[in-house]
């Protein structure tokens, strides 16, 4: 064909389809209908099953807000179909095929186009795309359900090309792929990554000024700034339909901090530890707090593990051999050595538990210590303090004073927790420089002065003896790695617990005193270190193969294309070999077997014979805070969400979790339902929430909580209250049934004409024994209750208070010109969590709706940056077609 040179296109149409190849090969599962069993993935469904049942039975409605957890919170962090954005219709076409076989293909793609953005080689770009997309931490997050973080990841390698390709080569392309790259990579929802690959690009930036200085170029360093800045801005203004009541509802999260100043919760934890391993997540007022969010900090003494994958044992629960000697212990001592081994706890690391390592490869790690050596300019500037950067904050504690700085003063930063995830920034700055690396010997060295060669080859010896011999100290001095702590770990405690477990089940004595017998302690150490031993030699042996091969090309005893195609080889064995460690057949199931993680219990289908339209039930028989399978079938006042309202975690802090352990107390030691429903006490706030049924076991009918107040009721007293932490105590001394408290902000809503100052009490001064108010229809974005009252009153609701978004009117009941009739009211905040109304007197219905103004203008604003952006593209190729044909045709 005239003007299209099909040869050249050819190397490209190879790569995708060996990315094609690549990605489904390592998920071959999913070609036959399985998908991956991910726990998160399981949690969402419980969660958001209210949500997409209602959407499913409702065309051209949609859920905004739900009542399966925590009594009830916006959908916003859950799912909602959101409108407005016709990039979408792009980024889900780039998701045709199974996932998640389709996350490593957008990977691979993405790494590939960054590595031609920097113009290596296109068969090294290729390996740059596997260096990236393999790394183990991928694999992990996709094995437990990370989909969202996994499909950040991913579009990471995006973003960065489009923004090298401006600065490099063409600022106007690169900004438009960047608009759309950009807009990708926030659709995927995931904030934190997004900041950190935020860090990148401004670490990148500044090597680019630094660079148009030098060169003396910076007006036109500016003009591509500014061209990106502008596309950077429509992107992200394609998101404002998610982005917008995201942000409105994250200042009322844990992310946004608490209203109280004092903490006098006190946690009983009197029950068992299934139902009392409560998630207390710590919080100041403007975000997470500090000693909260470096929990899950990466320790210096596990770095290591980016060469050796089991330097600090890899996962926290993790499968040994039978050629084990902890499994010829078990078996020796009469343990059920079969089934314990593969539950082992292998990881000794300081993090409360992990997934695995981040490992980044052998190879690359040793490409990327000889980048150093032989690369000249600013890129392992900006690659070398970035990296180190990330270090210092995934080592959280460790190294508290960059953390605590950060914290303190980087914008944004303390509304994340899980510090260690800033390694994902090395999976893609490791590649880079170790491709780079590569590309400058593949390309450079034959042709290159015997003095720069000799200094080519002095950094070779350099890097293989750092990381070389690394590996062979590991394998020689193995006890280097732990320490003081010999192998041993704090969480190992854990698996006293799961002994104890399999002890009661095959009726063996499997520990004293809370401690692991010594023979067994003594076991776990040596498999520890021959792990350790067994890595390390694996990874010194992936460093000499590859350095074996560039000593070959360094002899001209190999071509180019052959040393690329051994080391591509290498690093593809190295990283697919531990990944399979961590997302393997074992972890893929048909759509039936997870789908059977909901089956309904004896209790469950006990309870849904209510047609009662909204009550709530408390499931003793589970991790009532941090497990939402209860969710998909119930309303429930537990749940599982890392962003669930400040409030309601408060009243979980204050009030919920010490009234759960007094009813465990309660109905611990009975015999029957029966009895546990006789004792069974009145808790208020247990009660106001509406908790209809309390589950003690799934196998058994569930007790009934006379005491739940209902849907709505009137009170009779209205307490004031001058701040949060007033509210939350005086909710302690209250009976929710006949009395509130308020914020004294909600009072002149309260007082009628007569008041014309506040009182201790403001009590209705006449009553009325008749009247009624109860729920008739409900819906996740309305509720319709009906009222009668002779008299004003003061009425709760069941429901949880959340400003943004839900409005109440009232409607004269019987009434057909309601549009000329009916009255707004205020919404009002009681019992620190609840809605209240303040009602007149009469016959009406009470309408509550949800639907966010955030909503509706984030999707305007969407629709109108996306159609730029589309306009923007088309336009582009318009330009593109006009110019190539004008080029053919002056041939």
């Amino acid at each position: 064909m005239k003007g299209l040179d099909l040869k050249k296109k050819l190397p490209y149409c190879f790569a995708l389809i060996a990315f094609i190849f690549i990605a489904y090969s390592y998920t071959p599962e999913v070609l036959s209908g399985k998908i991956v069993n991910q726990s998160d993935i399981s949690s969402w469904k419980g969660m958001s099953n209210e949500i997409t049942s209602y959407n499913s039975s409702h065309p051209g409605e949609r859920a905004l807000w739900t009542n399966s957890m925590f009594g009830g919170m916006p959908a916003t962090s859950i799912s909602v179909i959101y409108k407005g954005d016709f990039t979408q219709y792009i980024y889900d076409l780039l998701f045709t095929g199974a996932r998640p076989g389709s996350y490593l293909l957008i990977s691979l793609i993405g790494g590939f186009l960054l590595f031609l953005a920097f113009g290596v080689n296109i068969y090294l770009a290729i390996l740059g795309a596997i260096a990236i997309t393999f790394c183990s931490y991928n694999m992990q997050i996709i094995q437990v359900g990370h989909n969202s973080k996994m499909v950040a990841i991913a579009f990471m390698p995006w973003v960065l090309a489009s923004i090298v390709y401006a600065y490099k080569k063409r600022p106007w392309l690169g900004a438009l792929f960047f608009a759309f790259a950009l807009s990708f990579q926030i659709k995927a929802n995931h904030p934190q990554i997004t900041y950190y690959l935020a860090i990148i690009i401004f670490g990148f930036a500044i090597w680019q000024l630094c660079a148009a200085i030098k060169e003396k170029v910076l007006s036109k360093f500016i003009k591509t700034s500014i061209m990106l800045l502008i596309a950077g801005l429509i992107g992200i203004a394609t998101n404002t339909n998610h982005l917008w009541p995201t942000y409105e509802y994250a200042e009322h999260t844990m992310r946004g901090g608490t209203e109280l100043t004092q903490d006098d919760s006190q946690q009983d934890n009197a029950q068992s530890s299934d139902i009392t391993d409560i998630q207390k997540d710590k919080k100041t007022r403007n975000g997470l707090d500090l000693t909260y969010a470096t929990l899950w900090s990466y320790g210096i003494i596990e770095t290591p593990n980016l060469l050796i994958p089991n330097f600090n044992g890899g996962s926290s629960v993790g499968e040994l051999s039978k050629d084990s000697e902890t499994y010829k212990v078990l078996s020796q001592n009469g343990y059920a050595a079969d089934q314990i081994i593969k539950q082992m706890p292998l990881y000794w690391g300081p993090q409360p538990f992990t997934a695995g390592p981040m490992y980044m490869g052998a190879i690359s790690i040793f490409l990327f210590i000889l980048g150093f050596f032989i690369l000249k300019g600013g890129v392992k500037w900006w690659v070398g303090g970035v990296s180190l950067l990330s270090l210092f904050l995934a080592w959280g504690y460790h190294f508290m004073p960059v953390s605590e700085f950060f914290f303190n003063w980087a914008p944004l930063y303390n509304k994340f927790r899980t510090v260690s995830m800033i390694l994902v920034v090395l999976q893609l700055l490791i590649p880079i420089l170790a491709v780079l690396t590569l590309n400058e010997i593949i390309c450079k060295y034959p042709n290159s002065e015997p003095k720069e060669k000799k200094r080519i080859q002095k950094g070779f010896y350099w890097a293989l003896g750092i990381t070389g011999g690394f590996c062979l100290l590991s394998i020689l001095i193995p006890s280097l790695s732990s320490f003081a702590r010999d192998f041993t770990s704090a969480t190992d405690n854990r698996f006293i617990k799961f002994l104890l477990f399999i002890g009661r089940i095959f009726d063996f004595t499997s520990t004293t005193d809370n401690q692991l017998p010594p023979i067994l302690a003594s076991s776990i150490v040596t498999d520890r270190a021959s792990l350790l031993r067994s890595d390390s030699f694996r990874s010194l042996i992936f460093i000499l193969l590859s350095a074996v091969t560039l000593l070959l090309f360094f002899k001209k005893k190999l071509k180019s294309v052959h040393a690329i195609i051994i080391i591509t080889v290498l690093l593809l064995i190295d990283l697919w070999s531990i990944d399979k460690r961590y997302l393997n057949n074992s972890h893929f199931v048909t759509a039936r077997e997870f789908n059977n993680t909901f089956a309904l219990r004896t209790v469950d289908k006990i309870i849904l014979q209510d047609k009662d339209p909204n009550y709530r039930v408390l499931d003793l028989s589970i991790n009532t805070f941090n497990d939402a399978y209860v969710s998909y079938h119930h309303k429930t006042i537990g749940g599982y969400s890392p962003v669930k309202l400040q409030r309601y975690q408060d009243l979980i802090d204050h009030n919920i979790t010490q009234e759960m352990s007094a009813i465990y107390k309660d109905i611990r030691n009975v015999q029957t339902i029966e009895a546990a429903q006789d004792s069974l006490r009145y808790y208020p706030v247990t009660s106001m929430l509406n908790t209809k049924y309390i589950v003690i076991s799934g196998d058994y009918p569930p007790v009934f909580n006379k005491y739940a107040l209902g849907n709505a009721w009137f009170v009779e007293k209205v307490l004031p209250a001058a701040n949060a932490d007033e509210e939350i105590a005086l909710l302690k001394e209250i009976n929710p049934a006949d009395e509130a408290i308020m914020n004294r902000e909600f009072f002149s809503y309260v007082m009628d004409d007569k008041h014309t100052e506040l009182e201790a009490f403001i009590t209705n001064r006449n009553t009325d024994s008749t009247a009624t108010i109860s729920l008739v229809n409900y819906s996740p974005n309305e509720l319709t209750y009906q009222y009668s009252s002779k008299v004003p009153q003061v009425a709760l609701f069941s429901e949880v208070f959340y400003a943004p978004g839900w409005k109440a009117k009232i409607i004269p009941q019987g009434d057909s010109s309601k549009e000329f009739n009916e009255k707004e009211l205020p919404i009002l905040r009681a019992n620190y969590i609840l809605r209240g109304l303040s009602l007149p007197e009469g016959t009406y219905n009470i309408v509550f709706t949800f639907a966010p103004d955030s909503l509706s203008k984030g999707e305007l604003i969407s629709r109108i940056a996306s159609s730029l952006l589309i306009i923007l593209l088309l336009g582009s190729l318009v330009v593109y077609i006009i110019r190539r044909n004008k080029s053919i045709n002056g041939q």
